[in-house]
């Protein structure tokens, strides 16, 4: 019997050690931000071994799993560049699995000759795919808008128009908490209230669950949403101006200020599973400003209509030009956790803009022998011309989230999107006979153009995405990303000469309907091989586009110069069809060499659909001497994006290294040419965009992090890239091959002077740069501001802020274009925004200080 027994018992005994094996699994956060951190190293140990039993490393989402680990005791190693190792003793494996919760992992402590220093919190971090920058940082763009704080950032620049450029690609998609909009990028950051944004993402070289959708890449702004369980408030108002120097304008008796106020209130509400935000803010901003310019036209002796061949007309033009918008905008989320599988969150955003500016310019117009030589006296005559455009419009997002977790290794998410709006322009145009200092309001005037356009655009996005983590730690992601857009334009202009409409306006209106649909999937691997973590990633679109136009009456004329060179155009067409599919990929890769030092390389194949305005086929009359037009023949542009990073810590400090190179193929370059027949007496400069070779920008860009003396954090940024534009000989003319070194330099410098008063310092400055058919010229902005938060306040902070400080708020350049070696045009212009503005602010926030984990939702996957 006992022969018998015993190897059954031995049998049970080691079937029931075998199966005493469980998953130990958690979680891997930042102890100071408490966001996750992807791919940190996690090494299991036998309580008292020196060599690992097993490891793995933490996905996209900083959750880890360690499988079939056998009974015994045993203790956890995490680490992660940067980051001190974290170790979890005493982790008991029986039966199961063993869940440790969160581990969180403290930044490097560093000792320098016997002192010990802790790294504090940085202005920008950088990640496998993208640079973080602190908006809390920028205490002087407090009171501004999203745009505001982009101006401050290295790889961002900013014009005095509010355009937005990122590596000097104004085309780039804009995210808001993970999801992308459709509405123009620089609307959309001019109505976000800079006292909601809590991070600005930089993802230069996107990967493949994102858009493929612009050379510039993404900007993702992250809004605050954590708070403490219970109610938190949070309200801000600021006003300021320059009341010493506001005035009213000689010519039009329009009021000349910086008057600006703001003012804004956000709500958080957390309870067990429910999360409950809301926002309103409002926003008024005045920039008062003077234009000089100076264009000039030559007189072709075979096309000018002047009666004076072979002369130049010029116009020299001074005068007040303001600018202003006010935004009003309000949202509201809710979030609500079913179960640890499962939750669901709905979000609805609006937001109502009115912006516009005039130019009140004077002219001296008269017909020369040379662009600045003497008037030919019976030519000679000086015009008042007020040229108004005021923007409008509304905008609204409703997105809907679904998580859903199916296992320990995969889970479902999914999202709509819904976005609408409707953008009004309008241009008013008005010219004087001009005799003196008076007003003119009430005159009539001997010439007056009058156009408007209306855009409402409705655009509908749906993202589905399955996500699976392998035994090894690797995860992949496959999704689908259907879009649709539609967008009608309508558009209308009237001239009046005298009391007479000149020739016939109404065949100048038209209307557009444009349909958009594009088919996304794609499918991505991220892993880690020892020291390399890595994302490679691929992407499929679809695009069917189909443009319908409803006049083509002044095509012709328009677009008869590139029929000359050999573009082939239809000047009866009205149906503007593109069908085309493409394929992106992508690749992230990231080696830590050690604590200290790491390096990265990211690199992706994109494309820039133009946008409606580019493409619409509506005349506009910009100023006295500009008419421009949109192309409905428009092709997209195809952009290779690369960068490599070096990341390197020391002492109390930190540097990011990055080399970059973007190449465009089918650049769209704004192309100016001469009509000599369209109402001017000297012709005017006729614009409009076209497809016309290709561009390059290969350089360098630095940031650091400095903390010092304890009270000092200062950060420091710049680039410095050569860039070239290459085009079409026979469209941009002996101007078509230019290059030019940019450069630009940002610094931010926080002082904690005491306790409750700080400092904040930033400087920026900007090279010229050419552009296709011309040049801009160097750009600096020095802004202080003090920020006071006394302890017998709770809550209470107060600041004072100087913006300007150097009064150097300026933009210009030149446009030109040639014939050979004769220039045939030239308009040099200078825009000068008077400073320095000083604003004064207080903000209270109530039970906002302990910040309490979100469950995420599915755009925060992407990052």
């Amino acid at each position: 019997m006992n022969k018998i027994l015993l190897p059954l018992m031995m049998v049970f005994i080691s079937m029931s050690i075998f199966a005493q094996k469980g998953d130990i699994r958690g979680f891997i956060i930042d102890k100071q931000t408490s966001e996750s951190i992807p791919y940190a190293g996690v090494a299991l140990y036998l309580a008292n071994s020196t060599a690992p039993e097993k490891g793995a490393s933490s996905d996209i989402d900083g959750n880890f799993i360690i499988d079939k680990v056998k009974a015994g005791t045993y203790r956890l190693e995490v680490s992660f560049m940067g980051y001190e190792t974290t170790v979890v003793k005493d982790i008991v494996v029986k039966q199961g699995d063993v869940n440790v919760g969160e581990i969180a992992l403290a930044p490097n402590n560093i000792e320098i000759e016997g002192v010990e220093v802790t790294a504090m919190k940085k202005t920008v971090t950088s990640k496998i795919d993208r640079k973080v920058y602190s908006a809390d940082d920028f205490a002087t763009a407090k009171g501004g808008t999203a745009t505001d704080i982009l101006d401050k950032l290295p790889a961002v620049s900013v014009s005095p128009d509010g355009e937005v450029a990122v590596r000097g690609a104004t085309d780039f998609m804009v995210y808001i908490n993970g999801k992308p909009t459709q509405t123009s990028a620089s609307d959309i950051l001019a109505q976000m209230p800079a006292e909601q944004i809590e991070n600005v993402e930089i993802i230069t070289v996107p990967g493949a669950r994102y858009d493929a959708q612009g050379k510039g890449g993404i900007i993702n702004i992250t809004t605050q949403r954590g708070a403490a369980d219970g109610l938190s408030v949070v309200a801000n108002g600021m006003v300021g101006g320059t009341p010493w120097s506001n005035g009213r304008d000689v010519y039009s008796n329009q009021k000349l200020d910086n008057d600006r106020y703001n003012a804004s209130l956000n709500l958080m509400y957390n309870k067990d599973k429910l999360s409950i935000t809301g926002a309103f803010s409002m926003q008024s901003r005045n920039n008062k400003g003077v234009g000089i310019i100076d264009p000039y036209i030559y007189q072709h002796p075979e096309e000018s209509v002047s009666g004076y061949p072979g002369s130049y007309y010029v116009l020299d033009g001074e005068g007040s030009r303001p600018k202003w918008y006010t935004n009003i905008m309000g949202s509201f989320g809710i979030n609500y956790q079913f179960n640890e599988k499962s939750d669901i969150a709905a979000s609805y955003q609006y937001s109502q803009r009115t912006s516009g500016r005039t130019a009140n310019y004077v002219y001296d117009a008269y017909f020369a022998d040379s662009p600045k030589g003497e008037p030919y006296p019976e030519t000679l005559q000086q015009i008042y011309n007020p040229n108004d455009i005021h923007r409008d419009g509304w905008f609204s997002n409703l997105g809907l989230d679904y998580n859903y977790k199916i296992s320990e290794k995969s889970k479902f998410s999914s999202s709509f999107i819904y976005e609408t709006s409707e953008l009004q322009q309008t241009i008013d145009n008005k010219e004087f006979a001009y005799d003196g200092d008076r007003y003119y309001y009430d005159d009539k005037p001997d010439f007056h153009s009058f156009q408007s356009d209306d855009t409402p655009l409705d655009a509908y996005r749906l993202n589905l995405n399955f996500e699976h983590a392998f035994d090894n730690g690797n995860t992949m992601n496959v999704g689908v990303q259907p879009q649709w857009v539609r967008l009608e334009g309508v558009f209308e202009y009237d001239t009046i000469v005298g009391n007479e409409y000149w020739g016939e306006p109404e065949s100048y209106d038209n209307n557009i309907d444009l349909k958009r649909d594009i088919y996304a999937g794609y499918i991505d691997y991220a892993g880690k091989a020892g020291k390399l973590n890595y994302v490679v990633g691929l992407r499929a679109e679809y695009m069917d586009q189909l443009m319908n136009v409803a006049s083509t009456e002044y095509f012709e004329y328009v677009y008869g110069y590139f029929e000359e060179v050999g573009d082939g155009r239809d000047f009866d067409q009205t149906d503007f069809e593109q069908r085309k599919f493409d394929l992106f990929p992508t690749l992230h890769a990231e080696y830590q060499m050690n604590d200290a030092n790491s390096i990265s390389l990211a690199a992706s194949r994109r494309i820039n659909r133009p946008p409606a305005k580019d493409m619409a086929p509506f005349l506009y009359r910009r100023h006295q001497e500009i008419y421009e037009m949109g192309d409905p023949l428009l092709k997209p542009e195809y952009i290779i994006n690369t960068e490599v990073n070096y990341n390197r810590r020391f002492a109390k400090s930190d540097m990011t290294i990055t080399g970059f190179y973007r190449g465009v193929n089918d650049a769209i370059y704004r192309v100016n040419r001469v009509a000599y027949d369209m109402g001017n007496p000297g012709g005017v400069l006729l614009r409009s965009y076209t497809n016309a070779g290709n561009q390059s920008a290969l350089g360098v860009e630095a940031g650091f992090n400095f903390d010092l003396f304890s009270k000092v954090k200062l950060f420091a940024g710049g680039a410095v890239y050569d860039f070239r534009v290459i085009a079409d000989d026979e469209l941009l003319g002996e101007s078509r091959n230019s290059r030019s070194t940019n450069w630009n330099v940002k610094t931010n410098a926080s002082w904690m002077i005491t306790k409750p008063l700080k400092l904040t310092v930033d400087y920026s400055i900007k090279s010229a740069s050419v552009t296709p058919q011309g040049e801009s010229i160097q750009f600096e902005m020095l802004n202080a501001a003090v920020l006071y938060a006394p302890k017998t306040l709770e809550g209470w902070t107060f600041s004072a802020k100087m913006l300007d400080v150097l009064g150097t708020n300026q933009a210009g350049g030149y446009t030109a274009a040639y014939e050979g070696d004769q220039i045939l045009l030239r308009r040099d212009y200078v825009y000068d925004y008077e400073g320095q503005i000083v604003e004064l602010g207080v903000s209270y926030s109530f039970n906002s200080k302990k910040i309490k984990k979100q469950r995420k939702h599915i755009g925060d996957d992407y990052f």
